[in-house]
C-alpha cells in the first residue's frame, strides 16, 4: 500500500578521489562500520592511500564535516596539507574571520568563466582549539551570471554565494585564486564520479550484501571507469570525441559484449 512505512537500509562508505584532473580518478574506498561516522572511516582510508599513493597529491580537500582538530592534525602528521569548508558550526573561527574581513576592502578580485569573485585572505588564525598550527582563512563573495529560459523567454539572471575555507597552506605556497579553485574542485567527486557511475554504471546498486563483495565490486567499477576514460580521452581522435560521448562509448561497448555473447557457438548434446 502507498501509505505503508518502508524501512530502507544503506551501505555507507568514503571514497578518496583526485580532483583538478582531466580524468575522474577515484583511488580507494572504505566502508563505514555500523554506527560509525564518516570521519573515522576516512582516516582509515587515508592511512592506506597515504601509504599506497604517497606522491599523488599534496593536500586533502573536504567539506565542513572534516573541520576538526584531530583530522587536520592527522593529515599534517602525514605531511599533507588540508583545505576544508568553514561553516556556522565552526563559530569562533568564522566570527573572527567575518569580523576581520568586514573592516577592510577585498584583497583581490578576478573573473573566471561566468563567475566574478572578490576575495579576502588572511593567515595566522588561532581560533580552532587543538589544531597544531595557525590556520589561513579565505573568504570569497561570488556572482555567477546566467542565461535562463523563464516563461518561454531568455532572461539574464545572477546567483550570488559566499564561501569560507580554512587551510594549512600558506599564502606563499598557494595563491588565493589557486586555493579558491581547490575549494570548488571538491565537487569533482560528485559531478565527475558519483553522478556518472550511479546513473550509468550501477554504483548505487548492491549486487551482494557482503562487505568484501561490495568493496570488490566498487573498486572493479572504479578501475574500469578510469580505463574507459583513458581510452576515450587518449585514444579517440578529437573530432570523433566531440560527437561521441563517454556514455555513448560505454553503450557501444556493452552492445558489442551482448552481440558477442549471443554469437558464441554452443555445444549440442548427443
Amino acid at each position: 500500500m502507498d501509505d505503508q512505512e518502508v524501512t530502507e537500509y544503506y551501505h555507507r562508505g568514503v571514497v578518496c578521489h583526485l580532483i583538478g584532473q582531466e580524468l575522474s580518478i577515484p583511488l580507494d574506498l572504505e566502508l563505514q562500520q555500523p554506527g560509525e561516522g564518516e570521519v573515522p572511516a576516512a582516516k582509515r582510508l587515508l592511512e592506506r592511500v597515504f601509504a599506497n599513493y604517497p606522491r599523488y597529491f599534496d593536500a586533502v580537500v573536504g567539506d565542513g564535516l572534516y573541520f576538526e582538530a584531530p583530522f587536520i592534525n592527522f593529515c599534517l602528521h602525514h605531511h599533507k596539507d588540508v583545505v576544508v569548508v568553514v561553516k556556522g558550526d565552526h563559530r569562533l573561527l568564522l566570527q573572527d574571520a567575518q569580523g576581520l574581513f568586514s573592516q577592510r576592502n577585498p584583497d583581490g578580485q578576478w573573473t573566471e568563466g561566468r563567475r566574478s569573485v572578490q576575495c579576502w585572505d588572511q593567515e595566522g588564525f588561532t581560533s580552532s582549539e587543538g589544531v597544531s598550527q595557525p590556520l589561513r582563512v579565505l573568504h570569497t563573495a561570488e556572482t555567477e551570471n546566467l542565461r535562463e529560459r523563464i516563461a518561454r523567454q531568455w532572461k539574464k539572471t545572477s546567483n550570488t554565494s559566499s564561501w569560507y575555507w580554512a587551510t594549512t597552506f600558506s599564502q606563499r605556497r598557494l595563491s588565493a585564486r589557486q586555493l579558491w579553485r581547490a575549494g570548488h574542485w571538491r565537487w569533482d567527486i560528485e559531478n565527475g564520479c558519483f553522478n556518472t557511475t550511479s546513473t550509468h554504471w550501477g554504483l548505487d546498486h548492491v549486487f551482494r550484501h557482503e562487505p568484501t563483495a561490495i568493496v570488490n565490486f566498487v573498486l572493479t567499477l572504479f578501475l574500469v571507469f578510469v580505463l574507459l576514460q583513458c581510452f576515450w580521452r587518449r585514444n579517440l581522435k578529437l573530432p570523433l570525441r566531440d560527437h561521441f560521448t563517454l556514455i555513448g562509448l560505454t553503450a557501444e561497448l556493452y552492445a558489442g559484449m551482448v552481440r558477442g555473447a549471443r554469437s558464441v557457438p554452443r555445444a549440442r548434446g548427443p
